[in-house]
C-alpha cells in the first residue's frame, strides 16, 4: 500500500525520483544522526521530502547534491548517494499521515532566502497539523550554516511543534 502511495505521490513518472541501486554503506557503518532504513527501499533507500518547490527532477538533484556533499565530507550514513531515491511530495498531500506512518525517512527543504524562516514555521506548523511524520532531516542548499536560520528552525519545530529537525550543518 504504501509503495503505491509513494508512486502515487511521484505521479508515477520516472523523471520524478532516482533509480533504485544496491547501497554502499556497510552493515556496521552507523553515525550519529542515522536515519534508519525503509523497508520499502529495497537496495536503496527512499527519502520523502517535504518543501521542495516542485516534484520534477531539477528539484530533487537539490537534494540529491547535498547528499553526495555530506558523503563526501565523510558522513557515513549518506553511504552511496546515488542510491537514494528521493520522493518530492506536496506538504498538502492527503496521503502524508499515511506515508508518515509507513515512511522511516523524512526530510524537509528549508531554502536560503529571506522568506524561510517563515516558510519554514509555516510547514512545520502544516506537518504537525496534517498528521505528518515527527522527525524530519533539514536539507538545504550547500552553504547554510547551522547558526541562524536552521538552529532557529530546529528550536521552533521542537518547542512548538513536538517534531525532531535534524540539523547536519556545520
Amino acid at each position: 500500500m504504501a509503495e503505491m502511495l509513494v508512486e502515487l505521490a511521484t505521479g508515477n513518472k520516472a523523471e520524478n525520483v532516482r533509480p533504485k541501486q544496491a547501497s554502499g554503506q556497510a552493515a556496521g557503518a552507523k553515525a550519529a544522526g542515522e536515519l534508519p532504513r525503509s523497508p520499502l527501499s529495497r537496495g536503496g533507500r527512499t527519502l520523502m521530502v517535504l518543501g521542495l518547490p516542485g516534484t520534477a527532477e531539477r528539484h530533487t538533484a537539490r537534494v540529491s547534491e547535498l547528499l553526495e556533499s555530506w558523503a563526501h565530507e565523510g558522513r557515513h550514513w549518506v553511504g552511496d548517494p546515488r542510491a537514494w531515491r528521493i520522493v518530492a511530495l506536496s506538504i498538502s498531500s492527503p496521503h502524508l499521515s499515511l506515508l508518515a506512518a509507513q515512511q522511516s525517512q523524512w526530510a524537509l527543504w528549508i531554502d536560503d532566502d529571506l522568506e524561510a524562516f517563515r516558510r519554514g514555521y509555516r510547514m512545520l506548523k502544516q506537518i504537525s497539523e496534517q498528521g505528518g511524520p515527527r522527525r524530519l532531516i533539514a536539507v538545504h542548499p550547500p552553504g547554510v550554516g547551522r547558526q541562524g536560520l536552521l538552529s532557529n528552525l530546529q528550536y521552533v519545530a521542537e518547542a512548538y511543534f513536538d517534531i525532531e529537525l535534524l540539523v547536519l550543518a556545520r
